[in-house]
């Protein structure tokens, strides 16, 4: 049993009549070590946000805490509503950070996380009191740049998103494309040339042995080594220009079987150091491919509100 006190009890849903309510729908975004809600009504508008660090790793206190928010980011809203009216949650969509299956409701095993299956998908529907919707957080990114960033006006495009974790959102004439089984734009596992089949060639494990190699803490976080190596530090660098050209060849690697007109770089992989170096790659050592690649004007915020744009469509 889950006794962790970490985050309280979420207060019970409101309860007010349908018919004075206001109904929103409510993006989570689930992270290693945080969570983040954003209220949006049907149009799409972004209500309230709010967000929470260092939130232990089980479904039950996750849950409790994107609730606890939820209804934080409520009162916020309420606040700024005439005549005494409530605000009622409708639909949410929650990112996250692992393979979404099928049934939009079960995660597959990710170690780190939890055992996969529908616990955290249960969780946020216990808490929350309204039907919710998994989807993988590159995914949502993707969403969100077809709607508000890079992506408009592209018909088919591909966001990479590289953090902790690294990842592609597939959008195909302007329809985030997801596989049969929601395995589609696992691409931390491409073959790359010197390294093994099945090897992780970006994402947590791979930068760990990149730091080791380079006489880093193990442990470090790609955000560490790109503030080091902007600070000129350049044991960091090395390992940011092997970072870069991993993700440039995975990049070339998805040109020639998807053929976008665009690549979206998001999260760490926009800073410059990355992303110019990348660019460069492209244009030096593949240039006969017709790639476009841009960094993502959303930053950080990409996932949230890719949840948020997820379910203000739900609510439609």
């Amino acid at each position: 049993m889950d006794t962790s006190p970490a985050v309280p009890p979420a207060p019970a849903p409101t309860t007010a009549s349908a018919g004075t309510d206001l109904v929103l729908g409510l993006g989570v975004e689930v992270a290693r070590d945080r969570v983040r809600v954003a209220l949006v009504d049907s149009g799409g508008t972004v209500r309230a946000r709010a967000e929470r660090r260092d939130v232990p790793a089980t479904p039950a206190v996750r849950a409790r805490a994107v609730a606890a928010l939820a209804h934080s980011a409520s009162e916020d809203v309420e606040a700024r509503l005439d005549g005494g009216r409530r605000v009622r949650i409708g639909q949410a969509t929650a990112a996250f950070p692992a393979v979404v299956g099928a049934d939009r409701a079960s995660v597959y095993r990710v170690p780190g996380y939890e055992k996969g299956g529908t616990a955290l998908r249960d969780a946020l529907v216990d808490a929350l009191g309204c039907p919710v919707t998994l989807e993988n957080d590159v995914n949502l990114a993707a969403l969100a740049e077809l709607h508000l960033g890079a992506g408009r006006g592209e018909g088919t495009f591909v966001a990479l998103v590289l953090g902790d974790g690294f990842g592609a959102g597939i959008v195909l004439d302007g329809k985030l494309h997801r596989g049969v089984t929601g395995i589609a734009g696992e691409v931390a596992f491409l073959p790359q040339p010197g390294r093994a089949l099945g090897a992780q060639v970006l994402g947590d494990v791979a930068l760990a042995g990149l730091a080791k190699e380079h006489g880093l803490r193990e442990d470090v976080t790609l955000r560490d080594v790109l503030d080091r190596a902007e600070a000129g530090d350049e044991l960091a660098d090395e390992v940011v220009v092997e970072v870069a050209r991993r993700l440039a060849v995975v990049l070339a690697s998805v040109a020639i079987v998807v053929d976008p007109g665009l690549f979206v770089l998001g999260d760490q992989a926009a800073r410059p150091p990355v992303y110019d170096r990348v660019a460069s790659f492209l244009r030096d050592q593949v240039a006969v491919l017709p790639v476009r690649v841009v960094p993502s004007p959303l930053g950080s915020d990409a996932v949230v509100l890719g949840a948020a744009r997820a379910a203000s469509e739900a609510l439609r």
